[in-house]
């Protein structure tokens, strides 16, 4: 049994400890249900019981925790609205959560308990119902973390069944060992669910990194790349920065592949793709948009002339002729470069690095061309 407290987060990757956490924050409507049932049944046992001031005070204790979860989650969801929650801001809102679930179980577990202990059959009846739907529901939600689901779980269980199992009666006792039955027996669907949940978030992130990734350079592709550059113009804006989008086309590569084959070409595309990410700051970025067509965007850029300089380094990098396959492949690049004020309309920027490149290709191979008033600098021209 040592083995089901040992499911833990060692190992998984914060991406998905991060949404395993998010999935306890989506059951309001079963903590509803399931707050208004305790409270309903409390009440309806307080009237007809001698222990009627404890039953009031779990009734009342248990219409605080419901109201304390729900206005939890309600905040959860405004807080993640305004951006991605990191793992430790995530860990601080697991364990409010974990508090106030295990208080709620253990209401039920002494409610459960006090029934038992009592002499009313319907009572018992009533509490049944409550402490094995709450349990389904520990195992349905709550499974995603075992560390929180298998202490509720016993906190619902074990008190109904301890007062079953002292009660002198031997069908109390086959109730008390059933309820513990079932409660070791969840443990292992808690474990299955656990692993099926944390596999199939990684798979859906591994889904989702190959649908941005371009397979022949490893860079990102057009998809990643527009998240991207909108996480860039983000931070620009946070920090007042300027951010340029150097549009990067390759002169001269449709005569390799017609020369030397489409492996070859791939190859270059390949290589071309090294040498630019090997040159880049942290925090800057390549992307392939297709064919031999790329972007680099510069983060943190103080004026047009320290864009310039990464341009004109790209295109006298690119100039330098590639070993492949025991050939010497040479090629160039034209660039198109829109410098945007804080990281502003990336799409606009986008498009104004396209049409820069476009004048920087009229007017001849291996040139950098700013957007807008800056027109083509002479001096960009490798060589």
């Amino acid at each position: 049994m040592l083995k089901f407290w040992k499911i833990n987060f060692a190992g998984v990757p914060d991406y998905v400890r991060v949404e395993l956490i998010d999935m306890l924050f989506q059951t309001r409507v079963p903590l509803a249900i399931s707050g208004c049932l305790l409270v309903g049944i409390s009440l309806h046992m307080a009237a007809h019981s001698a222990n009627s001031g404890v039953l009031y005070a779990l009734s009342a204790t248990g219409a605080g925790l419901t109201v304390f979860r729900l206005f939890s989650e309600v905040a959860y969801h405004r807080r993640k609205r305004r951006c991605a929650l990191s793992l430790a801001e995530a860990l601080r809102w697991e364990q409010l959560y974990t508090w106030s679930s295990f208080s709620f179980a253990g209401v039920i577990g002494l409610l459960g308990a006090i029934s038992f202990l009592g002499p009313n059959p319907a009572h018992q009846l009533l509490t049944t119902a409550l402490v094995f739907g709450y349990a389904a529901g520990i195992v349905c939600r709550i499974s995603v973390r075992p560390a929180i689901a298998l202490p509720a779980l016993m906190l619902v269980a074990l008190p109904t069944a301890a007062a079953a199992i002292s009660r002198l009666d031997s069908n109390f006792h086959f109730y008390g060992f059933i309820l513990v039955a079932f409660l070791l027996g969840s443990f292992e669907t808690v474990s299955f669910i656990y692993r099926q949940n944390v596999g199939q978030i990684s798979l859906k992130h591994e889904f989702a990194i190959l649908a941005r990734q371009d397979v022949l350079t490893g860079l990102s592709n057009r998809l990643g790349f527009h998240e991207r550059l909108a996480v860039a113009a983000m931070h620009a804006r946070a920090k007042g920065d300027l951010i340029a989008v150097h549009s990067v086309d390759l002169d001269r590569f449709k005569e390799v592949n017609d020369r030397y084959g489409h492996d070859m070409g791939d190859a270059l595309l390949r290589a071309v793709a090294e040498r630019i990410t090997g040159i880049l700051r942290e925090g800057d970025f390549a992307v392939r948009m297709g064919g031999d067509e790329f972007v680099v965007v510069q983060s943190a850029v103080g004026n047009h002339e320290e864009a310039m300089l990464l341009a004109r380094r790209i295109i006298r990098m690119l100039s330098e002729p590639f070993a492949l396959d025991g050939h010497d492949v040479s090629v160039g690049a034209s660039i198109g470069i829109a410098i945007g004020p804080q990281g502003d309309d990336t799409v606009a920027l986008t498009t104004a690095a396209d049409k820069a490149l476009y004048a920087a290709k009229s007017a001849g191979r291996n040139r950098a061309s700013f957007a807008g008033e800056h027109g083509i600098d002479p001096l960009a021209r490798a060589g």
